[in-house]
């Protein structure tokens, strides 16, 4: 179970409550940090769950996912609305500011969702064996794309 402190110092657990609470807002927002304050904890237990619970780990990659479509939806019809002509400049300001942290959070999200559904996310495993057998993996896939891309295996 994850822990985080609160503001008497007390350690507040990040229960199945709280993660419910932290998934639902990350799938709003995309935004991890937002989305723990929302659930009471810190980031640090958030990811450490990430990182020791594949279940968990899951849930993130689909609430992200979810987050990342719902971030692009709404910037695209951000873009695609005209700005009413009597728009005062710091709400225009206010506009464009706001599209630009969308466009960095979709930046930095990019990779990451890119193919959540298709493929499953990466383990988290520490493990000596499983860590080797998916850098054997990711080697044999490189060895492909090499030969694919002169005819000749190497």
């Amino acid at each position: 179970m994850a822990f985080s402190k609160k503001a008497g110092g007390k350690p507040r657990k990040f229960g199945t409550a709280a993660q419910k609470l932290f998934l639902a807002h990350l799938a709003q927002t995309s935004n991890v940090t937002a989305s723990a304050k929302v659930a009471g904890v810190m980031t640090k237990p958030v990811y450490d769950l990430r990182k020791s619970c594949a279940a968990f780990c899951d849930q993130w990659m689909k609430a992200l996912s979810e987050g990342y479509a719902r971030l692009e939806a709404n910037l695209l019809a951000e873009a695609l609305s005209p700005p009413a002509s009597n728009m005062k400049d710091s709400t225009f300001k206010q506009k464009q500011m706001k599209a630009r942290m969308g466009m960095a959070l979709l930046a930095a999200h990019r990779a990451t969702v890119r193919g959540v559904g298709a493929t499953p996310a990466p383990s988290r495993s520490r493990d000596p064996k499983e860590v080797q057998a998916r850098l054997e993996a990711r080697f044999a896939a490189m060895r492909q794309r090499m030969s694919d891309d002169d005819g000749t295996p190497k």
